[in-house]
């Protein structure tokens, strides 16, 4: 891999403001940042192996399950070998998940262990839509402090915890979601995908 060569780096349904130095893709943006397009239409017209980097926040709920793989398949075609991708999704406990009538996709912390050849979790899914050259290698979730209250009480430092000792290793986050998602709701889940050599 030439060191001279410049990889794009992409932040996919970016909103008004593209995370970090990357590119943003929003369909309903535009500045000299954001390219306004619909993010599967975007990846169509890059060449295999252009992107070094992906980003997406709170977009891809919004596409069906059809579109989700789709995009997938166009992210594991236009990323290098090493490519590091950020997917971050509201969880199905979110409560406001459901306030949103263009949300069409749930995502709990195994979602992308079904896409993934490999998968840092410990239950093992049935793999009839895994995406071959995709790794899923962290699972982070996040409580939002301001949401979080007992009796009316706002519990900052519940969820200073939770988002600390939880995240210490997969499998307590595996069993949270399991056993106590619905008492304290998980906010968003977010996802490391590395892609690897296909063999």
């Amino acid at each position: 891999m030439s060191s001279m060569k410049k990889y794009l780096k992409l932040d996919l349904g970016c909103g008004n403001k593209p995370y970090k130095d990357y590119t943003g893709i929003d369909i309903g943006f535009y500045s000299n940042r954001i390219i306004q397009s619909d993010a599967l239409s975007y990846l169509k017209k890059l060449k295999k192996s252009s992107v070094s980097h992906i980003y997406s926040r709170h977009y891809l709920e919004h596409s069906s399950p059809e579109q989700l793989l789709s995009i997938l398949n166009e992210i594991n075609r236009v990323a290098i070998v090493g490519a590091e991708i950020i997917i971050i999704v509201p969880h199905f406990s979110n409560p406001y998940f459901y306030s949103d009538p263009t949300h069409k996709t749930f995502f709990g912390v195994h979602t992308f262990s079904y896409f993934c050849e490999f998968s840092v979790l410990g239950r093992a899914v049935p793999k009839y839509s895994t995406i071959k050259g995709l790794n899923l290698t962290d699972v982070k979730i996040n409580f939002l402090p301001r949401k979080k209250r007992i009796l009316g009480v706002k519990l900052p430092f519940l969820c200073s915890f939770l988002n600390f000792f939880i995240n210490l290793n997969v499998g307590l986050i595996e069993r949270y979601e399991r056993y106590f998602c619905y008492l304290f709701s998980i906010y968003e889940v977010e996802f490391i995908i590395k892609k690897a050599l296909i063999k």
